[in-house]
């Protein structure tokens, strides 16, 4: 791209050529890969998991998650989940308080932290939601026995999803 003392442009902006302003030809050969991978990205059909770009010797490497990852990088596998006991609720329902994936407990392998006929109270956490990456604690909105399991362990919610039945304990007044 030359450069001469009018006004430059540079991806759809006019831009002033004082020294402020100055780019060099590696600047202009970045930003012209940069919109070059946008327009390849838009183009595909999903997003790849990993995308690495060299520009020396130019390369461009792009992996799917269905790919298969080798065995050192291949994460630790997570125990089956104990079986949820799936009844028909009793009573009313603790609900998600956003969209996210459920957990029972903070980690794979722990404890839940409630099962069917825990006792809880008002403010005591019963899950974990994950939502882009953060994990949200989900508390109990009343007090009393979780009577039946709604939602598996790792399941999809969306807001106000019944996640537990329970059995409120009379309001005290």
């Amino acid at each position: 791209m030359s450069q001469n003392n009018e006004a430059t442009r540079m991806n759809g902006y006019k831009l002033p050529l004082d020294d402020r302003y100055r780019i060099d030809d590696a600047t202009v050969d970045l930003l012209e890969v940069q919109r070059q991978t946008v327009e390849l990205l838009g183009q595909l059909d999903r997003h790849p998991r990993n995308l690495r770009i060299q520009v020396g010797e130019v390369s461009l490497e792009l992996t799917w998650p269905d790919e298969p990852v080798p065995a050192a990088a291949a994460p630790a596998p997570v125990p089956p989940a104990a079986p949820v006991e799936k009844s028909e609720p009793v009573g009313e329902y603790l609900t998600s308080p956003g969209v996210g994936v459920f957990y029972h407990a903070r980690e794979p392998g722990a404890e839940p932290f409630v099962t069917v006929g825990s006792t809880v109270h008002k403010g005591q956490q019963i899950g974990v939601i994950e939502a882009m990456k953060l994990m949200l604690p989900v508390e109990a909105d009343r007090s009393g026995r979780i009577t039946s399991v709604v939602k598996g362990n790792g399941e999809p919610v969306e807001y106000a999803e019944p996640l537990f039945a329970i059995d409120p304990e009379p309001e005290r007044g």
